[in-house]
């Protein structure tokens, strides 16, 4: 592997991902052969990976699993949104599998929700999520609290937003 060393897990993929792109994708000055052997490197990694990770549950609860394809297909949904979102002037945060826009972003709410993103009104944020919402907990959760628990990373301009994207 020419492009990702020491990874063990799909998180770690991804990270790795976000910061080669950020270095070397063609909106950034870096080379579109590069950038398409990155790309081509993590999807195979990521089919491996994905296979590899055990499906952790909390005991009591139905498995649920998720296929090698149903995790491609919401990368490729996240790449899309953030693509999309590349010209705005608000906050865009990837807060595990999910993108929340957040200041500035009453402007864009019909471009928001022609990319199928949800108002939290609680949150007063917007939330994009490639598959269907399943409440876990009656317990009302803050943003700050997701972030703690499922890890954050900010994307707040366009050459962010495009490289994250791919």
């Amino acid at each position: 592997m020419k492009w990702f060393t020491n990874v063990r897990t799909v998180e770690e993929l991804r990270k790795q991902y976000r910061q080669l792109m950020k270095k070397h994708h063609p909106d950034v000055g870096g080379n579109t052969e590069d950038a398409k052997e990155i790309n081509s490197e993590y999807e195979r990694l990521f089919a491996v990976l994905s296979r590899q990770e055990p499906q952790e549950r909390p005991q009591g609860e139905q498995e649920y699993k998720d296929t090698t394809e149903d995790k491609a297909a919401e990368d490729r949904a996240i790449r899309a949104v953030l693509d999309a979102l590349a010209g705005i002037d608000a906050d865009v945060e990837i807060i595990g599998s999910w993108v929340w826009v957040t200041r500035g972003s009453y402007s864009y709410r019909e471009l928001l929700k022609s990319l199928n993103f949800h108002y939290a009104s609680k949150k007063k944020a917007w939330y994009f999520h490639a598959d269907e919402y399943r409440r876990r907990s009656k317990r009302e959760v803050t943003l700050d609290e997701i972030r703690a628990k499922y890890g954050s990373e900010r994307v707040n301009n366009r050459r962010e937003r495009k490289a994250v994207a791919g």
